[in-house]
């Protein structure tokens, strides 16, 4: 069924015979009558009582045509999303909690006012989740840990990150030893930073008395302000929480990796819309 022949057919219904319709849809009859056969046929019904020079809707007629005008709105509607300069889309776009919470608040809601027309859509996730998510076509770009090299994917950088080492106020300067005597608090394994933490103490040769999966970094900086234990975090978190950073001790671990984070997109995609989101997102 197409939608040629519903638009043949309503304007019959409409125009009550075919020469009046083929004279508006500026086509020969024969035209039309051929096509409302192949109509009746795919349908299995009749739409019309024909009496000599006229035709008669049938009560199947009817409801076709009820439904064929709903369709045939809905048609021009899809032809008309694309007509002006309004970029239009539905985004879905993963990113790292650190991205979301620290870099992305202000720069979507600027993205929000220049695009009101594309369906945003944001999932916060783990580094390995989002990877999976993009390759899988989840999600159409994600924000996490790079660069990542992938015959498939492409990468931008987009914030500057690094981990920061997260002690008690009286522990300015820990020894391996007084490291040894605290909890670690780090976020589950499919965690890009949990990786990087894992392999610095295993390099430092830090041994702490207990290492806990507490994602949530509130809680995490609550345990630490009462001397229980010590985290590695992103810097950028340190800038949103002023008041507890005047009871906790921050320093810079030059051991601890590069934690910036990038763009990820797979390399064929043919949107448009991938390109401006990022060109917006990362422009200041």
């Amino acid at each position: 069924m197409k939608l040629s022949q519903l638009g043949f057919f309503c304007a019959v219904v409409e125009r009550g015979t075919v020469a009046a319709a083929a004279a508006q849809l500026h086509c020969v009859p024969s035209n039309i009558t051929t096509r409302l056969r192949e109509l009746e046929d795919q349908l299995g019904v009749t739409l019309f009582n024909r009496e000599k020079n006229r035709l008669l809707v049938t009560p199947e007629g009817r409801l076709l045509y009820r439904s064929a005008k709903q369709l045939l709105a809905m048609a021009d509607e899809m032809r008309l999303l694309f007509t002006d300069d309004e970029v239009r889309g539905v985004l879905r776009v993963g990113a790292l909690d650190v991205a979301l919470d620290n870099h992305l608040p202000e720069r979507i809601a600027r993205y929000r006012r220049e695009a009101p027309w594309v369906e945003l859509h944001i999932r916060p996730e783990h580094s390995l989740m989002l990877e999976r998510l993009l390759m899988e076509g989840e999600l159409d770009l994600i924000l996490t840990d790079g660069p990542i090299v992938h015959p498939l994917l492409a990468s931008r950088l987009a914030f500057r990150e690094r981990l920061v080492r997260v002690t008690p106020i009286n522990l300015a300067t820990p020894t391996i030893e007084d490291l040894a005597k605290l909890e670690l608090y780090v976020f589950g394994h499919t965690c890009h930073y949990r990786r990087q933490i894992d392999r610095w103490l295993e390099v430092s040769g830090i041994q702490p008395r207990t290492t806990l999966e507490l994602e949530s970094y509130p809680s995490i900086f609550a345990c630490i302000e009462a001397g229980l234990g010590f985290a590695c975090v992103p810097e950028s978190f340190i800038a949103q929480i002023s008041l507890t950073k005047k009871k906790v001790h921050v320093e810079a671990v030059t051991s601890l990796d590069s934690s910036d984070i990038h763009f990820v997109w797979r390399k064929n995609q043919a949107s448009p819309l991938i390109h401006q989101f990022i060109e917006s997102i990362g422009s200041g």
